[in-house]
């Protein structure tokens, strides 16, 4: 069947038949332009600023379609060379355009990737031992520069199946003669996406070939994106928005732009001159929470200074919490240079549903609710009066569900040892419960955990809501009889036609039969500093009575009654060296206060630590769990 990009964005369904697999796509592209039908052009840049800050922009490493087939059958080749069909590959190398060929080479070759990241990045050691425990790889792909540090560091761990290392400049072109076309079907693994470990150890989302193009699409059919346009991405690679970027060009027409973390964070101002349009064309791109208030901060222009974003059309605002003070920040900061004031757009995902699964859709605003704390800690979603708004927890729209999926808030239900039963009850709007979700871009289950697998996405609906008012029935269509159920994990509620995370149920502070959400808390803590301390420093969690330290009675003016039971709330923050605490004492008092009056909970300790103090994964989200290990144990680095 011949592929059609045009029909995909034209219909308002989606045919799900003409979205098999990269390479059958691929070759489409490629036949088209051997025959002459159609120009052959830029699918992928790099832009090396770390090696080549002044003339990186001007120097883009390149892949087209031609030389990107090329490539991919090149290494592809050798690949079936040295290992069998369905057998594992992880790629270890640094974020460039090899990376990129490596990927699809594995596409090609009809083996499983396995994006992670080089040993030579600091603390994450056991992370990647891990994962090549699980995935058991027969092969690592790496380039010249890393393949030693890669050989050393198989040598340092305790892996059961040592994979063989291929560098890809030992692989010349010409092995692609050798190359075979496999067979593959839409529905087989295509890529093996591993948790961030940020609350248990690294498991990994089996994507499927047609997941992963299907969720590409879903994503640009939400954001209004037209079939020719281009991306720009700075996202560690092996993260779920990355991979989803790499299967953009084979469903669109995109360009994807890349630069390595590394280079944004340096000189943020890179990120957002790729914004500006180079001849004309549309310009999205995408980014957790904090990312959007560090360039607000950083990167805005000189007085004088041009900049023109009136061709960028969506930032995808996603991977962590999204905040009202971050979206206010930054659009106050850009909407002055041409920015549209709906191009900011929240987003939910995670890689369970390859990558995401709601966002505003064209033209829809962002939606901030000022919630009712104490409503919320009891299950109930509901806005405070214009005139007490102050007093509200500011709660972020995320849409509602891309094209074809499903979203659901689910009571859970429970045996009489509640224990979870694989059923659940959807709940009226406005009702905070679990949020679930079904649709064709879910994935197949996790690798190598049936059991786990059964209970995160084979769960059923006993009950839903009338058919007026159920979101069993999305755009008009029914979800399929029999579809079974993803259980995210998330809490959250529909209010006003949107869906609104509320937290998620391993991040839950329950003190005193009360839920509150560390996220809600950690957010109310920097709006009374007054946004002295940087997004994703601050950790809220619990304590039992027994584990508040002797300390804190010195840093508080306060000490737990000798009698004392049940959990208490604790903030570490990291210190922020561009603006010292002077005054830690009215700083707690500020943070008491409004935590007291929006949370109705009382504080029992606050720790300020030295910057980079928290543990966090990866991919940079908080590790709570583990801050509040080091807590109990007083082994933070501490300033307070």
């Amino acid at each position: 069947m011949s592929f059609n990009v045009e029909a995909l964005f034209e219909k308002p369904t989606v045919d799900l038949s003409q979205v098999t697999t990269y390479m059958d796509i691929a070759e489409q592209r490629l036949a088209e332009i051997e025959a002459g039908e159609k120009e052959d052009y830029v699918i992928y840049r790099f832009f090396d600023y770390l090696n080549d800050p002044d003339g990186a922009w001007e120097n883009p490493q390149t892949l087209t379609w031609v030389s990107l087939i090329k490539r991919a059958k090149a290494i592809g080749a050798r690949l079936q060379q040295i290992s069998d069909p369905g057998d594992r590959v992880v790629i270890m190398m640094p974020q460039n355009i090899d990376f990129v060929s490596a990927f699809v080479s594995c596409l090609y070759s009809g083996r499983i990737v396995v994006p992670a990241f080089s040993p030579t990045e600091p603390a994450h050691a056991g992370y990647l031992e891990a994962v090549l425990n699980d995935a058991l790889p027969k092969v690592i792909i790496t380039n010249v520069k890393v393949a030693r540090e890669i050989r050393k560091f198989l040598k340092s761990v305790d892996v059961k199946q040592k994979p063989r290392v291929l560098a890809v400049e030992g692989v010349e072109d010409s092995m692609g003669q050798y190359w075979t076309r496999p067979e593959i079907s839409p529905d087989d693994v295509a890529y093996l996406q591993y948790s961030s470990g940020s609350t248990r150890r690294p498991t990994a989302a089996k994507i499927t070939q047609r997941g992963a193009l299907l969720n590409v699409l879903q994503i640009m059919r939400s954001l209004g994106v037209r079939p020719r346009t281009r991306a720009v991405n700075w996202i560690p690679i092996f993260h779920a928005m990355s991979l989803a970027y790499l299967f953009a060009p084979p469903i669109t027409y995109v360009c994807l732009d890349m630069m390595e973390p590394a280079a944004m964070l340096q000189q943020p101002s890179r990120w957002v001159r790729s914004w500006e349009a180079i001849d004309g064309e549309d310009v999205f791109s995408s980014g957790p929470d904090f990312s959007f208030g560090f360039v607000a901060a950083r990167a805005k222009p000189e007085e004088g200074e041009e900049l023109d974003l009136s061709n960028l059309i969506a930032l995808m605002n996603g991977s962590e919490s999204v905040t009202q003070g971050t979206v206010d920040f930054f659009n106050s900061t850009f909407m002055p240079y041409g920015m549209g004031p709906n191009v900011l757009r929240p987003a939910y995902g995670m890689s369970e549903a390859t990558c995401c699964a709601a966002t505003p859709g064209e033209g829809v605003p962002t939606y901030i609710a000022k919630v009712d704390g104490k409503a919320l800690s009891e299950g109930r979603f509901v806005e405070v009066a214009d005139d007490d708004a102050d007093a509200g927890l500011p709660q972020v729209g995320v849409g509602g569900p891309m094209v074809g999926e499903w979203a659901v808030i689910v009571e859970n239900e429970l045996d009489e040892n509640e224990e979870f039963t694989g059923r659940g009850k959807e709940v009226p709007d406005g009702t905070v419960g679990e949020i679930w979700l079904a649709g064709p871009n879910i994935a197949d289950g996790y690798w190598g955990l049936d059991e786990e697998s059964k209970k995160t996405f084979g769960n059923v609906l006993s009950e839903i809501q009338p058919d007026d008012v159920t979101h069993t029935i999305h755009d008009g269509e029914r979800v399929p009889e029999g579809t079974t159920w993803l259980r995210t994990g998330d809490l959250g509620a529909y209010h006003k036609g949107q869906i609104f995370i509320t937290g998620r149920l391993k991040d839950l502070i329950i003190i005193d039969g009360r839920n509150h959400v560390s996220t809600d808390i950690e957010s109310t803590f920097n709006i009374a500093a007054d946004g002295k301390f940087e997004q994703g420093t601050i950790a809220a969690f619990s304590v039992a009575a027994k584990d508040v330290l002797d300390s804190a009675e010195e840093r508080t003016g306060r000490k737990l009654a000798d009698d004392a039971k049940g959990e208490h709330l604790v903030i570490v923050a990291e210190e922020n060296p561009e603006q010292p605490i002077e005054d830690y004492h009215k700083l707690l008092g500020d943070i008491r206060t409004l935590i007291a009056r929006r949370h109705g909970v009382q504080l029992a300790d606050m720790r300020i630590v030295a910057k980079e103090a928290i543990p966090r994964t990866a991919t940079g989200k908080l590790k709570r769990s583990e801050c509040s290990r080091l807590y109990r144990a007083d082994q933070l680095e501490a300033h307070f």
